[in-house]
């Protein structure tokens, strides 16, 4: 189970409840200390009491942890057995029944449903035990027993109730995540749809119009067409360098009768590089070359180089960028 079941149980507010009800617990034991023949037996349990709900206000796990539940469940089990035989019946003298219930509601409402149940056996036990031993007798006990029983079977059915309505809530929230990813991602779609339809309107269009006019192809044109072709393969091969800055750079340097290659072979797993060096980089090679090629790559993830830029002209250069 996850947070969404018990968000409730190990908030500030439950635990603020849960020490109002040892206080409440403390205060009749302390009223009716005076029905007990070993008093220090009731300041003993208290203190056991005290030691139990501050575990179960610690341990701030989803589900109380193991050790947590066997310790409170076998606190709870454990006080029937020094008060029981030392107390004159009636009143409130058996105020101790029902806070070890209240510890083993809380064993069973935090999830250790089996470990609950073992240590209210355990107490059942020993209210029988009590019952058959003294002037209380067995039918008084059973009574006794069945009303704790109970008491711990509502806290089982709540936890269950719990465990179904937050398996419900984790199904809500992964439709809604795979909805929103869906969304997410056809949103995506149509912005690189409208960024691609966008490029080639703007370098494709006219020069497609250009064509369907009919007149003459002029060297110029030529070079324009080359220009925009190469724009479009960038698009393809190149998508991690199409920014600005590099796609002026090489629509000059074309221009200029240089052989630009870009390549992005990083599969888009830039994390940890400086990419903006590396633009710097590209650019400036691009804006310096005035013939032969330059050849900028994105390279696959998992090598320590992340980028190589290499300019093969009159001048010869190779800059690598690495991951840092």
């Amino acid at each position: 189970m996850n947070r969404s079941s018990f968000v409730a149980l190990t908030s500030t507010g439950a635990h603020v409840f849960v020490w109002l009800y040892y206080a409440a617990t403390a205060t009749l034991a302390l009223w009716s200390i005076g029905d007990s023949t070993q008093p220090w037996l009731v300041v003993l349990v208290l203190a056991l009491f005290a030691g139990a709900v501050l575990a179960l206000t610690l341990d701030r796990g989803d589900r109380l942890s193991l050790p947590v539940a066997v310790g409170v469940s076998a606190v709870a089990a454990a006080s029937i057995y020094p008060l029981s035989w030392q107390l004159v019946p009636g009143g409130y003298t058996a105020w101790y029944v029902g806070a070890a219930t209240a510890l083993l509601f809380m064993v069973n409402l935090r999830g250790r449903i089996a470990v609950g149940w073992a240590g209210c056996a355990a107490m059942v036990t020993a209210l029988i035990l009590w019952g058959v031993t003294t002037p209380i007798g067995l039918a008084d006990a059973i009574t006794i027993s069945a009303r704790q029983s109970a008491i711990v079977g509502v806290a089982t059915l709540t936890a269950l109730a719990l465990q179904r309505t937050g398996g419900r809530i984790r199904e809500l929230t992964a439709e809604a995540s795979v909805r929103s990813a869906d969304e997410a991602a056809g949103i995506a779609v149509a912005e690189e749809r409208a960024r691609r339809l966008a490029d080639l309107r703007s370098s494709a269009v006219p020069l497609l119009q250009r064509i369907a006019g009919g007149g003459p192809i002029t060297d110029e044109d030529r070079g324009a067409f080359a220009v925009a072709e190469a724009d479009l393969r960038d698009s393809l091969r190149a998508r991690g360098l199409r920014v600005p800055e590099i796609m002026d750079a090489a629509r000059e340097a074309r221009r200029r009768g240089v052989d630009v290659v870009l390549l992005d072979d990083s599969g888009g797993d830039l994390a940890g590089v400086d990419l903006p060096g590396f633009v710097a980089l590209v650019t400036e090679a691009l804006t310096s070359a005035t013939d032969g090629r330059v050849t900028a790559r994105l390279l696959p993830p998992g090598r320590p180089v992340f980028g190589t830029v290499v300019a093969d002209g009159s001048v010869y250069s190779k800059r690598e960028a690495l991951r840092d």
